[in-house]
């Protein structure tokens, strides 16, 4: 039975579509799993640059379709060269399922 938790876990996943015009970035996390689920979504979004330190913190419970593709937020950003931006996004139904995945910018 593990197994077969491990395949389903692995089947799904969480990706983010990125689009960028200059320093103006838009990022939208998207999660596909395999079987439906009533799911806990965090998306933690972390700014270091040149005015200081930010974190901004999401959290809503999300009812997702299995085998489709959902955008589970859209982040607009104004990343300069040095600033560090981190986006996580977690999504897990507190069982079986725990999705973690991170997303940067290109350098």
């Amino acid at each position: 039975m593990h197994t077969l938790l491990l395949l389903a876990a692995l089947s799904s996943q969480i990706t983010f579509n990125t689009t960028r015009d200059g320093d103006n970035y838009t990022i939208t996390p998207v999660v596909q799993i395999v079987e439906d689920c009533v799911c806990e979504v965090q998306v933690i979004t972390e700014r270091e640059g040149q005015s200081g330190v930010s974190q901004s913190r999401q959290r809503n419970t999300l009812a997702l379709a299995a085998n489709k593709t959902t955008e589970i937020s859209r982040i607009r950003l104004n990343i300069a060269e040095n600033d560090n931006v981190k986006i996580m996004v977690t999504v897990s139904d507190g069982e079986s399922l725990h999705l973690v995945q991170q997303w940067q910018p290109e350098r």
